[in-house]
């Protein structure tokens, strides 16, 4: 959010802030806004130095946050970001260092473990995708992997894990799995195939069903070259969502944050219904309509509008895979999936990596990383009006994605 030297200004004004309101016997512990009530219903995780801190929010449209006197450091409780996992006011992680699966509660202002316990059903522990079964069953996969583990979260106990079907992948190849939607007593399969033997991960899309609960009688419905993955290869990124009698899944062929496929287009898939396939008479080609560019999906706007965020001429502006998150490219877009078409790109001058916001009443709540801002600001986004306004400020961060939690 800063220069070089500002951001180590911000690293040593906040340890000494830190410091002065321990020993002041928390004269300092006050919120910076005093709209900011515990228990509210939203939630931040966003980086002030070198440690990722959880706050409270319970008024998005105005006020000051940062981490002077609140706040929990989760440094070393969430320690791979994109392996966390929310529902509610209860977070789940999976530890890649320590191989334990985990459930805390954010409660007044405070994270709770719930329980932990040794997970090892993974060689490579970094989630690719999660899905909820039902209420208490959550469902995820290791990155561009075939494997899967169900844990009933109320129990917490790992019921099952394991790989997909085997039997329809061909000699000398691997499946990779990027979605898995439940549907009509089953769940849709989205996946790729890998080469063991050329190493190239092919520019197709296929889609398969399979029997839920018993995990059988694996199908292949469809194939598809227009897009590939089908699906994120990064967990929490958002890819699917219900409208109309449809399902859309949103490909994701983005270099380094997806696929790796930059000559592919980034597009919604849909499937009706009523069938197993994808519909061949649509894709929804997002990259023909932005010069070429690649998006990842941020969140279901509702009446056939999604918002995405666009990697704007990331050809030139990515010199070093560390450009992904931190050069000033990144633009936010509503897309209309009915009329397959960009609807609007809101004012924001080039952003750092923001892919983060949640829906309440119709209206999106965004974290805007913004080089040239004091500070991340919440902005609210209304698609009826078409307005857009300036919300509240979350004070001290750095330039890493801030994340947006919605707890009720």
């Amino acid at each position: 959010m800063f220069n070089q030297l500002q951001r180590r200004l911000l690293v040593l004004t906040t340890v000494i802030a830190l410091t002065f309101s321990f020993s002041a016997c928390k004269k300092n512990s006050e919120p910076s806004d005093n709209k900011q009530t515990p228990n509210g219903e939203y939630a931040v995780i966003y980086t002030v130095g070198q440690s990722n801190y959880l706050l409270n929010i319970s008024d998005l449209t105005s006020g000051t946050i940062g981490i002077v006197g609140k706040g929990v450091n989760v440094s070393n409780i969430f320690t791979w970001g994109e392996n966390v996992i929310q529902k509610g006011r209860n977070f789940y992680h999976l530890d890649p260092n320590e191989g334990k699966f985990g459930k805390y509660l954010f409660e007044n202002e405070k994270l709770t473990t719930v329980k932990e316990f040794p997970f090892s059903s993974f060689p490579s522990p970094y989630l690719g995708w999660h899905v909820w079964l039902d209420e208490n069953q959550l469902m995820f996969g290791p990155r561009s992997s075939n494997l899967y583990a169900i844990v009933n979260t109320a129990t917490m106990t790992l019921v099952k894990s394991g790989e997909f079907d085997k039997t329809s992948i061909p000699a000398d190849h691997s499946r990779r799995v990027f979605s898995v939607t439940p549907r009509n007593g089953k769940l849709l399969i989205g996946y790729g195939l890998y080469n063991d033997k050329t190493l190239v991960h092919y520019d197709r899309s296929y889609l398969a069903t399979l029997d839920y609960p018993s995990l059988t009688n694996f199908k292949v419905t469809s194939e598809d070259e227009r897009s590939a993955p089908l699906g994120t290869l990064r967990n929490g990124y958002f890819s699917q969502f219900t409208e109309g009698g449809y399902t859309y899944l949103l490909t994701n062929p983005m270099p380094m944050l997806g696929g790796g496929k930059p000559n592919m287009p980034t597009g919604f898939f849909r499937v009706k219904d009523d069938s197993e396939q994808l519909d061949q008479n649509y894709f929804f080609n997002v990259s023909a309509k932005q010069d070429k560019d690649n998006q990842l999906g941020v969140c279901y706007l509702g009446n056939g509008k999604v918002l995405m965020i666009n990697a704007h001429d990331a050809a030139n502006k990515v010199k070093t895979k560390d450009d992904w998150w931190y050069a000033s490219m990144w633009e936010y877009l509503i897309v209309d999936i009915n009329t397959q078409q960009v609807v609007r790109k809101l004012n924001f001058p080039p952003l750092l990596n923001s892919r983060s916001a949640v829906v309440h009443d119709g209206k999106a709540y965004i974290a805007v990383n913004d080089a040239t801002a004091d500070a991340i600001y919440v902005w609210e986004y209304d698609p009826i009006a078409d307005t857009l306004k300036k919300g509240l400020k979350i004070e001290g961060g750095s330039d890493n994605t801030p994340i947006l939690y919605k707890l009720n």
